[in-house]
Protein backbone atom coordinates (compact mmCIF):
# COMPACT_ATOMS: atom_id res chain seq x y z
CA UNK A 1 0.00 0.00 0.00
CA UNK A 2 1.15 3.64 -0.93
CA UNK A 3 0.73 6.51 1.36
CA UNK A 4 -2.20 8.13 2.35
CA UNK A 5 -4.44 10.47 4.15
CA UNK A 6 -7.76 10.18 5.83
CA UNK A 7 -9.94 13.04 6.27
CA UNK A 8 -13.11 13.38 8.36
CA UNK A 9 -15.47 15.84 7.09
CA UNK A 10 -18.66 16.84 9.42
CA UNK A 11 -22.04 16.96 7.50
CA UNK A 12 -22.14 20.39 7.05
CA UNK A 13 -21.37 22.61 4.22
CA UNK A 14 -18.80 24.81 5.55
CA UNK A 15 -16.87 21.52 6.34
CA UNK A 16 -15.90 20.88 2.39
CA UNK A 17 -13.68 23.96 1.85
CA UNK A 18 -11.25 23.15 4.75
CA UNK A 19 -11.58 19.45 3.82
CA UNK A 20 -11.05 19.94 0.00
CA UNK A 21 -7.82 22.22 1.26
CA UNK A 22 -6.09 19.61 3.08
CA UNK A 23 -6.80 16.94 0.42
CA UNK A 24 -5.26 19.66 -1.98
CA UNK A 25 -1.83 19.97 0.32
CA UNK A 26 -1.42 16.81 0.34
CA UNK A 27 -2.11 15.94 -2.87
CA UNK A 28 0.44 19.15 -4.29
CA UNK A 29 3.43 16.94 -2.97
CA UNK A 30 2.51 14.17 -5.75
CA UNK A 31 2.16 16.34 -8.68
CA UNK A 32 -0.79 14.83 -9.76
CA UNK A 33 -2.40 16.09 -13.17
CA UNK A 34 -5.13 18.22 -13.42
CA UNK A 35 -7.73 15.71 -14.17
CA UNK A 36 -6.86 13.68 -10.91
CA UNK A 37 -7.06 17.00 -8.79
CA UNK A 38 -10.74 17.46 -10.73
CA UNK A 39 -11.46 14.03 -9.69
CA UNK A 40 -10.73 14.91 -5.78
CA UNK A 41 -12.19 18.09 -5.55
CA UNK A 42 -15.48 16.98 -7.27
CA UNK A 43 -15.79 14.04 -4.81
CA UNK A 44 -15.59 16.37 -2.10
CA UNK A 45 -18.27 18.46 -3.09
CA UNK A 46 -20.64 16.17 -4.90
CA UNK A 47 -20.57 13.77 -2.34
CA UNK A 48 -20.50 15.84 0.59
CA UNK A 49 -23.05 17.81 -0.44
CA UNK A 50 -25.32 14.61 -1.38
CA UNK A 51 -24.88 13.15 2.12
CA UNK A 52 -25.77 16.73 3.60
CA UNK A 53 -28.89 17.05 1.03
CA UNK A 54 -30.35 13.87 0.77
CA UNK A 55 -28.22 10.91 2.86
CA UNK A 56 -29.57 12.02 6.83
CA UNK A 57 -32.93 11.62 8.56
CA UNK A 58 -31.76 13.41 11.21
CA UNK A 59 -30.62 16.70 12.11
CA UNK A 60 -27.75 15.15 13.70
CA UNK A 61 -23.91 15.65 13.09
CA UNK A 62 -22.67 12.76 11.24
CA UNK A 63 -19.08 12.46 9.77
CA UNK A 64 -17.91 11.65 6.06
CA UNK A 65 -14.52 9.85 5.95
CA UNK A 66 -12.10 10.15 3.43
CA UNK A 67 -9.44 8.22 2.60
CA UNK A 68 -6.85 8.93 -0.15
CA UNK A 69 -4.19 6.56 -1.16
CA UNK A 70 -1.56 6.61 -4.03
CA UNK A 71 -0.47 3.83 -5.22
CA UNK A 72 2.29 2.30 -7.82
CA UNK A 73 -0.43 3.28 -10.15
CA UNK A 74 -3.70 4.57 -8.78
CA UNK A 75 -5.38 7.37 -6.50
CA UNK A 76 -8.02 5.60 -4.95
CA UNK A 77 -10.82 7.89 -2.65
CA UNK A 78 -12.52 5.47 -0.33
CA UNK A 79 -16.05 7.57 1.15
CA UNK A 80 -17.78 6.42 4.03
CA UNK A 81 -20.60 7.42 5.07
CA UNK A 82 -23.60 6.58 7.66
CA UNK A 83 -25.90 8.05 5.70
CA UNK A 84 -29.66 6.15 3.98
CA UNK A 85 -28.42 3.70 1.79
CA UNK A 86 -27.26 5.31 -1.85
CA UNK A 87 -25.55 3.85 -4.88
CA UNK A 88 -24.38 6.37 -6.96
CA UNK A 89 -23.67 3.89 -10.08
CA UNK A 90 -27.09 2.67 -10.01
CA UNK A 91 -28.04 6.17 -10.68
CA UNK A 92 -29.43 6.85 -13.92
CA UNK A 93 -27.57 9.12 -16.68
CA UNK A 94 -28.62 12.41 -17.11
CA UNK A 95 -30.31 12.97 -20.48
CA UNK A 96 -27.99 15.32 -22.01
CA UNK A 97 -29.66 15.49 -25.25
CA UNK A 98 -32.33 17.76 -23.45
CA UNK A 99 -32.18 21.38 -23.38
CA UNK A 100 -31.03 22.78 -20.00
CA UNK A 101 -34.05 24.66 -19.17
CA UNK A 102 -35.80 21.30 -19.38
CA UNK A 103 -33.53 18.99 -17.79
CA UNK A 104 -34.19 18.30 -14.65
CA UNK A 105 -31.70 19.42 -11.25
CA UNK A 106 -29.26 16.63 -9.96
CA UNK A 107 -27.46 14.33 -11.62
CA UNK A 108 -24.69 15.78 -13.22
CA UNK A 109 -22.57 15.27 -10.52
CA UNK A 110 -22.37 11.67 -9.84
CA UNK A 111 -22.44 11.36 -14.17
CA UNK A 112 -18.75 13.41 -14.05
CA UNK A 113 -17.67 11.68 -11.03
CA UNK A 114 -18.46 8.64 -13.38
CA UNK A 115 -16.92 9.97 -16.40
CA UNK A 116 -13.73 11.10 -14.59
CA UNK A 117 -12.88 8.20 -12.69
CA UNK A 118 -10.78 5.01 -14.19
CA UNK A 119 -13.49 2.78 -12.01
CA UNK A 120 -16.12 3.24 -9.40
CA UNK A 121 -17.49 0.78 -6.70
CA UNK A 122 -20.11 0.81 -4.37
CA UNK A 123 -21.19 -1.79 -1.22
CA UNK A 124 -23.82 -1.61 1.52
CA UNK A 125 -21.27 -2.87 4.49
CA UNK A 126 -21.98 -2.75 8.60
CA UNK A 127 -24.41 0.13 7.97
CA UNK A 128 -22.80 2.27 5.79
CA UNK A 129 -22.01 3.31 2.10
CA UNK A 130 -18.69 2.97 1.11
CA UNK A 131 -17.85 4.37 -2.15
CA UNK A 132 -14.38 3.25 -4.16
CA UNK A 133 -13.22 5.80 -6.63
CA UNK A 134 -10.26 4.90 -8.82
CA UNK A 135 -8.25 6.86 -11.09
CA UNK A 136 -4.85 5.45 -12.93
CA UNK A 137 -2.31 8.01 -12.39
CA UNK A 138 0.07 5.75 -14.78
Amino acid sequence: MGESLTIEVRNSPDAIAPASARAEAWLHSFQPSPQVESLVFLAFDELVTNCIKYGYDDAHEHTIVFVLTFDDHNLNIDVIDDGRPFDPLSAPEPDLSLALDDRPIGGLGIHLLRKLADHMAYERRDGANRLRITKRIR
